[in-house]
């Protein structure tokens, strides 16, 4: 994501730290993980903070149900 995009997502979106992800979907952050490290989730479709942190948007919460829906599916 370009930095202009990020600012201004950064500046008009409420955005959610991985740990409220994790309380709202009452996830375990081990399998968060293993959705992006298995590609299930990509990396670069996610903002990522200058320290590297990621935060999301309510419409990655959808993102990540999808994921764990398919994946749970198999």
């Amino acid at each position: 994501m370009e930095d202009k995009d990020k600012s201004e997502v950064l500046n008009s979106e409420k955005l959610l730290s991985t740990s409220e992800v994790l309380r709202v979907l009452n996830l375990a952050k081990h399998k968060l993980d293993y959705l992006f490290e298995s590609r299930k989730l990509k990396k670069e479709d996610f903002i990522i903070l200058d320290n590297g942190h990621r935060v999301y948007r309510d419409s990655d919460l959808c993102k990540i149900r999808e994921a764990l829906f398919r994946v749970m599916a198999k």
